[in-house]
């Protein structure tokens, strides 16, 4: 039977502790993160404010997975935005709640949801962030067309892939990932792109940094 690693996430694996630190933004975690994706997380918190600082005040956003709140730290200071942290794991949901009051993030909520079978209404949102996310999911097709249902029409989507067609050199750790249950079966860059067409995006860039695949697009 395959392991289904959405499971795993949700039971902490210890992996997921290792994620934490490396994209925690101390200068270890940072050099793991350079060592193991071949590039800085600089990258995600650049695309991440790209999205967030465009928001008018008063705007809804879903952070999932949230994993530890990585993107709370990008959060424009006093931007009053409705700001919902998801992540299917109650362990990083308590990282994400501890990182908010550490960074004064204010009005954030924190709630456990499946990415794939979100319970929020058609439309319920005007900006999604969804990083490094679809590689740790069984089904991540599904997982897209979900995100574009709980976003209004002209909401944004932003997210990353450790997409399956990086190169030799990212070979190991989608095999590793794969063997200890944590990654599901990924994607390409092509497959991302007819994804989001699929699901009802347009204007849909894709950015690569070593082996993470920064995608942005727009819900028609």
């Amino acid at each position: 039977m395959a392991l289904d690693p959405s499971r795993a996430w949700q039971r902490d694996h210890p992996w997921a502790r290792i994620y934490q630190a490396v994209t925690g933004g101390e200068r270890v975690g940072a050099l793991l993160w350079r060592l193991g994706t071949g590039a800085g997380v600089s990258e995600l918190h650049r695309h991440a404010r790209r999205e967030l600082e465009a928001l008018p005040p008063g705007s809804r956003v879903l952070d999932v997975p949230c994993g530890g709140g990585i993107a709370l730290q990008d959060v424009p200071h006093g931007r009053d935005l409705r700001y919902v942290a998801a992540d299917i794991s109650p362990a990083m949901l308590h990282r994400t709640a501890r990182e908010a009051a550490a960074r004064g993030v204010d009005g954030v909520v924190v709630r456990e949801a499946d990415m794939q079978n979100l319970s929020d209404p058609d439309g319920a949102y005007d900006l999604v962030l969804t990083f490094t996310s679809l590689h740790c999911l069984p089904d991540p097709e599904r997982a897209v067309h979900e995100l574009a249902r709980v976003l209004a029409p002209g909401g944004r989507l932003c997210g990353s892939i450790f997409s399956t067609d990086a190169g030799l050199r990212f070979l190991p750790v989608h095999t590793g990932g794969r063997a200890i249950g944590v990654l599901g079966p990924g994607a390409t860059r092509s497959q991302v792109r007819r994804w989001l067409a699929d699901a009802g995006f347009v204007d849909a860039e894709l950015e690569v940094a070593g082996g993470i695949t920064y995608f942005h697009a727009t819900r028609s």
